[in-house]
C-alpha cells in the first residue's frame, strides 16, 4: 500500500475540526430559529407570562426553557452526524453508562454532584476568609421573589426549585451533549485527550464571551471548567458525571447561593450580595468571575488530568499497542 504524502496526512489531521465547525454552525442555527420562532409566538398570542411581548428571552427562565425545548433537535442533528457523516454510534460521544454501568453512574450521582456544592463551598470559604474590604457577603435572608413567586408560576415557589434543578441538568447535558459530546469526541479521533479537552473547552468559553459583565479571568474559568468536565468524561468513558456536575453548579449558584451564575440571574431562594473587588468576588459575572475560582480550577485540573497527558487520540490507540500505564486507553464505544 502506498504512503501517504505530508500534505495528505496533515490535512487529515484537520478533518475533525472541520466536522466540529460544520456541528456548531448546525447549532447555532438551531438555537437563532427557535428562538425567533419562539419570540413569533409570543407575540401573536400576546402573552403576559413566562414568554413576554417586546422581545423573547427578556425574562431569563424563558431563554432557559427556548434551549431545552432544542434538546430533541440537536440529538436528531447529532444522531445524523454520527450515523452519516462520522459512521459512529452515540454511545462513541459518551451517551452511555459510565464505565462500571449502572452501579457506577448511581456513585456518580452523588460524588458529581456533591463535588459541584463542594467547589461552590471551597469558593465561598475563601471569600469570606478575606477582609472586609476586599469582599463581603451580606445576607438578608429569604428573597421576596421566592416569598411571593414569579407572576407565570401558579404553584408554590419551592416547586419552581425543583424544576430549575431539572432544567440545570437538562441544560447542562445539552451543552456536555454538544461540547464535551460531539465536539471533543470529534476532536479526540486525531488529537491527544489533552489536546481536545483545551480546545473544547476554549470553544466552550467562546460560547459564554456575549454573556453580561464577562471578563478575561471569567473565560479562563470557563476554559479550566471544560477541562474538568473533560477530565470527567475521559476517565468515565460517559457524559453522565459531567452533566451532573454541570447542572448541579448552575442550580447551586443561580439557585441556591442566589447570585448570577454566567452573568445571568434567575429565580432564586435567598437575597445575598456579594461586594468587593471584582476580580475576587466575581462581581455581576457570578463566581466563574473570581480569581479564587481560578486557582481552585487550576488546582482540580491538575488533579484530575494527572496521568492521563499521554494518553493517545483513538486513531494512535488503535494503532499502536499500549507501552505505559499512562498510554491506556478508555474505550468509548460499545
Amino acid at each position: 500500500m502506498p504512503a501517504r504524502s505530508p500534505a495528505r496526512s496533515a490535512l487529515a489531521l484537520f478533518v475533525p475540526v472541520l466536522r466540529a465547525v460544520l456541528y456548531m454552525v448546525a447549532y447555532i442555527v438551531i438555537q437563532i430559529v427557535l428562538a425567533q420562532s419562539l419570540s413569533a409566538l409570543a407575540h401573536s398570542i400576546g402573552s403576559g407570562g413566562l414568554f413576554k411581548p417586546g422581545g423573547f428571552g427578556t425574562a431569563n427562565e424563558a431563554f432557559l426553557v427556548s434551549v431545552l425545548l432544542s434538546i430533541p433537535l440537536q440529538i436528531l442533528v447529532t444522531w445524523l452526524f454520527v450515523r452519516f457523516l462520522d459512521r459512529r454510534t452515540l454511545a462513541s460521544i459518551g451517551a452511555r453508562w459510565p464505565l462500571g454501568g449502572r452501579s457506577a453512574a448511581l456513585r456518580q450521582l452523588a460524588t458529581a454532584s456533591l463535588g459541584a456544592v463542594a467547589v461552590l463551598g471551597l469558593w465561598l470559604a475563601l471569600i469570606l476568609a478575606l477582609p472586609d474590604a476586599l469582599a463581603a457577603i451580606h445576607y438578608a435572608g429569604i428573597s421576596a421573589g421566592y416569598t411571593r413567586g414569579p407572576a407565570w408560576w401558579p404553584l408554590p415557589p419551592v416547586l419552581l426549585l425543583l424544576v430549575l434543578l431539572l432544567g440545570f441538568i437538562l441544560q447542562g447535558g445539552l451543552e456536555e451533549w454538544i461540547i464535551r459530546g460531539y465536539i471533543y469526541h470529534t476532536l479526540r479521533e486525531r488529537w491527544r485527550p489533552w489536546v481536545s479537552a483545551l480546545g473544547s473547552s476554549m470553544l466552550f468559553a467562546l460560547l459564554h464571551a456575549a454573556n453580561p459583565a464577562v471578563s478575561g479571568i471569567a473565560l479562563l474559568n470557563i476554559v479550566l471548567a471544560g477541562m474538568v468536565l473533560a477530565a470527567l468524561v475521559e476517565r468515565t468513558g460517559s457524559l453522565w458525571s459531567a452533566t451532573l456536575a454541570h447542572g448541579v453548579w448552575n442550580f447551586a449558584v443561580a439557585c441556591l447561593l442566589s447570585v448570577p451564575v454566567s452573568g445571568i440571574p434567575l429565580f432564586h431562594l435567598l437575597d445575598v450580595r456579594i461586594t468587593g473587588n471584582p476580580d475576587l468576588t466575581g462581581g455581576g459575572f457570578g463566581p466563574e468571575g473570581s480569581a479564587l475560582l481560578t486557582l481552585i480550577g487550576i488546582a482540580l485540573t491538575a488533579l484530575l488530568w494527572r496521568g492521563m497527558w499521554r494518553r493517545k487520540s483513538e486513531r494512535e490507540a488503535a494503532l499502536v499497542p499500549v507501552s505505559a500505564p499512562g498510554d491506556v486507553f478508555i474505550p468509548l464505544s460499545s
